[in-house]
């Protein structure tokens, strides 16, 4: 099989756990090359989906490729391509940093050859020596996407990578997702925060109930075809918007059209006298959007 433009695809899956269905015929691909989030309300079938993807439940139905390969039948190759945060990393608390990578790369089959490179990646190369009990959550993230690195993979798979770390930690592995993403690589997240990945995705996978029920880029799920006018006086520009045939809304913050040329509101207004300080098209943030889709709060 060949990959196409995606590293994962899933196609009818399905996943009984006794009379729970955890999964009903979910479909969805993964793009290669840009940073995916991975949503869903809890009981959504997301960690059932992750485990489907990584070889650890056998779906009832349906398959499951990675990097072109099926799963289970390829994982002796896939699991050589790809690197995994899933859960509490299996992390040895009395060994120092730099051991722990050891025994990772010793355990997957590497070499050390990568491992002060990916210390210096996550910023850890001062802290290497030290135990990893005296490290702080987030350096014990950092460490593991590090360990995920090791074997320059093709594909990353992180579930909720950022969940429990302070501010400042979750600023610093957001860079280097970024990074990694810069560089080519596929990185698929998981998180409960939907700022997190509103402020890190390329792309989007929602799903639901055991179903798909959104994914594309992000800036087309949050963008909504509408239009955002700031002007003094919104209701006047809103009754000139609508003689010219636009369905125009006011509220507090402006004035919001039906329209996908923001040059076309401009003339019209500007026929009225009409000079607004600000058009631009009109972004629903990432709760919002998810909220609507799933009608569910919870992740």
């Amino acid at each position: 099989m060949s990959t196409g433009s995606s590293v994962v695809r899933v196609s009818n899956l399905h996943k009984r756990y006794g009379s729970t269905e955890a999964l009903r015929g979910l479909d969805f691909e993964i793009p290669s090359g840009q940073l995916t989030g991975f949503l869903g309300p809890n009981g959504a079938g997301k960690t059932t989906t992750f485990r489907s993807i990584l070889g650890l439940t056998r779906p009832d139905e349906g398959t499951v490729e990675v990097l072109g390969m099926d799963v289970p039948s390829g994982l002796p190759e896939i699991v050589k391509r790809i690197g995994v945060i899933v859960e509490e990393p299996g992390l040895i608390k009395a060994l120092s940093g730099r051991v722990n990578l050891e025994i990772a790369a010793d355990t997957l089959g590497f070499g050390h050859g990568r491992i002060d490179e990916q210390l210096d990646f996550v910023g850890l190369t001062a802290d290497a020596h030290r135990k990893l009990g005296d490290y702080s959550k987030g350096m014990r993230q950092r460490l593991a996407l590090a360990a995920a690195m090791l074997g320059d993979p093709e594909l990353l798979i992180l579930d909720e990578p950022l969940d429990g770390l302070d501010p400042a930690g979750q600023m610093a592995f957001r860079a280097r997702l970024r990074a990694l993403s810069s560089e080519g690589k596929s990185v698929v997240v998981s998180s409960h925060d939907l700022a997190d990945i509103e402020a890190l995705a390329d792309y989007v996978v929602v799903i639901s109930q055991g179903r798909l029920v959104s994914q594309g880029p992000l800036e087309q799920l949050l963008g909504d075809g509408r239009i955002r006018i700031v002007v003094d006086d919104r209701e006047s520009a809103a009754r000139v918007l609508r003689a010219k045939g636009m369905s125009a809304i006011v509220d507090d913050s402006g004035v919001f059209v039906e329209a996908s040329d923001g040059s076309e509101v401009i003339r019209a207004l500007a026929d009225a006298v009409i000079y607004p300080s600000e058009v631009k098209p009109a972004r629903d943030t990432l709760e919002s959007v998810f909220l609507g889709i799933t009608g569910d709060g919870g992740l």
